[in-house]
């Protein structure tokens, strides 16, 4: 079943795939810290983390083992935002994406300029003046 989303989506367009981050919760909250848990068996593993584990909606279809994504495939990952209806632009301050791999390897990617030490350090996506975000590997 396809559901049209209500309200601005969020997606993050990953070695040659692309996965809708959304729970359904209003997910997005100023300052939080929200660990997108992809696939319908996967789990944040760091128990100790500040992060809060979201499981985003259509397990089975936003799986990155199905098909297996490859980790020489991260090159030029992208948050992109999708309007939908009258809502407002997406401001964004941070964003951090960890791939955690099934032999142990982990991937960090982000976008520095949007790093606390800079000043202006964060950015409007919206359908009028640009819709994604591209992150690179740190």
């Amino acid at each position: 079943m396809h559901r049209r989303p209500l309200a601005p989506c969020r997606v993050l367009g990953i070695a040659g795939r692309e996965f809708l981050l959304d729970s359904g919760s209003g997910n997005f909250v100023q300052g939080g810290k929200t660990c997108f848990v992809l696939g319908e068996e996967n789990s944040n593993s760091d128990p100790d983390s500040s992060f809060t584990d979201v499981r985003v909606n259509d397990g089975e279809w936003n799986d990155p083992r199905q098909p297996q994504l490859i980790t020489e495939d991260l090159d030029s990952p992208a948050i992109r935002f999708v309007k939908s209806g009258d809502n407002p632009p997406w401001c964004i301050e941070r964003a951090q994406v960890f791939v955690h791999t099934g032999n142990g390897d982990r991937h960090h990617l982000d976008n520095l300029r949007l790093d606390k030490k800079n000043e202006n350090r964060r950015i409007w996506l919206h359908d009028l003046h640009g819709e994604r975000l591209f992150l690179c590997q740190v």
